[in-house]
């Protein structure tokens, strides 16, 4: 085809793609709510007369659907819990957070996920990188739904029923627990469900059909593995529920206990995350089926993290590949780690700038009414990739 002859079909084709590769990740687009500064109020539905919420750009809702990637069916839940959204927004925040923390002295370090709703291929490819972010991003929504549900700042739910198994002589069970199965439940609504439309999703136009119809598959393959990962987030964070308990007693004698079930902090939900990055099993296409999930616990695939695409090595800038490269990271000169210069720079080598840092120190009252410091000045020596 010449495209100088027919431009339209050249913009058919590259909206058919666009399109497509904004597709192949709506689920984690919320992420981008960590750049937020919506008012989730309850009284700002009221704006628009008439129809309410539902009638227009007032709306946050309708905000964050425009601004911030939710599709659909996160709408509309958005619109029917608008009590869950700010803390959805937290959700947002503490993955991205933890991800970068997780990642910061690699060569990926997670910097990608900032980019939402607008992301990058190593992102939208099923890399292993783009598993580790589906992982965290449904852990970190079920994290911060539990904790508000226990410190009852989350008005639709309440405290997590108590274990069934029998409590120890020396303590009762009691107190507020992570509601995690609540939580859990409402994840599924707003994660889940949009990878699971997309695997029902109907093409309708015909125009440019060879090309949708290849497009359908890839998208039906990288929804089969996205839920998995979205699956393996769940149930670690599930799984790493622990006993939690406060004393009683004359003293602080601990006679008598009270306990409950309780969520670790997210950096250890990040780490035991990163332990099955390192860990994740790559699938050829012909293999996803044993991803459906009587299988895939058959198969021994029901706590990895799963992907297709290889990586990049994030050494120089590619935007093709979504590798913001390693120029300019600060590197750690005396590690035998991935933070060494010679693992981050990928051997290309590194320059060392000495950074002067100038601050009060050595402070001291006098008398009542002032305080006396000196002037300090710290010289750091920074290496920078090359």
């Amino acid at each position: 085809m010449d495209i100088q002859k027919k431009p339209w079909m050249f913009l058919v084709c590259l909206l058919v793609f666009a399109g497509w590769l904004m597709g192949i990740a709506e689920s984690i687009r919320w992420l981008s709510l960590q750049h937020s500064h919506l008012n989730w109020n309850i009284s700002s539905m009221n704006n628009n007369h008439g129809r309410g919420i539902r009638s227009g750009i007032r709306s946050p809702c309708t905000l964050a659907r425009r601004r911030y990637g939710l599709v659909k069916i996160q709408a509309k839940l958005c619109r029917n819990s608008l009590e869950t959204m700010p803390h959805i927004q937290n959700a947002a925040l503490l993955a991205s957070d933890t991800c970068r923390k997780m990642f910061s002295d690699r060569r990926w370090n997670c910097s990608s996920i900032v980019t939402a709703p607008y992301l990058t291929p190593d992102l939208t490819r099923a890399t292993r990188e783009q598993a580790y972010v589906y992982a965290i991003s449904s852990a970190a929504l079920i994290y911060t739904l539990a904790r508000a549900c226990s410190s009852g700042t989350l008005h639709q739910c309440t405290c997590a029923n108590k274990p069934n198994n029998a409590p120890a002589e020396n303590f009762q069970w009691g107190g507020c627990g992570d509601n995690v199965k609540w939580a859990s439940q409402f994840a599924k609504r707003f994660i889940d469900n949009v990878e699971k439309h997309a695997l029902l999703k109907k093409e309708t136009t015909k125009r440019a059909k060879d090309l949708k119809d290849e497009n359908k598959l890839q998208k039906n393959e990288l929804a089969i593995v996205n839920l998995h990962n979205i699956r393996v987030g769940r149930k670690l964070i599930t799984a790493s529920l622990h006993t939690q308990c406060k004393c009683h007693g004359v003293s602080g004698s601990c006679n008598i206990k009270t306990c409950w079930k309780a969520l670790p902090s997210m950096t250890d939900i990040g780490k035991a995350l990163l332990e099955k990055f390192t860990k994740a099993k790559v699938l050829t296409r012909h293999g996803i089926e044993r991803l459906e999930e009587k299988t895939g616990k058959k198969q021994g695939l029901s706590d990895q993290l799963v992907f297709l695409s290889k990586s990049p090595d994030y050494c120089t800038k590619d935007e093709k590949l979504g590798s913001f490269g390693t120029v300019g990271r600060h590197c750690n000169v005396s590690s035998p780690g991935l933070d060494s210069c010679q693992q981050l720079c990928c051997g290309r080598g590194y320059k060392t700038v000495v950074e002067e840092k100038i601050e009060r120190c050595q402070c001291k009252f006098y008398n009542c009414c002032y305080v006396k410091c000196k002037i300090c000045r710290t010289m750091t020596r920074i290496h920078e990739c090359l």
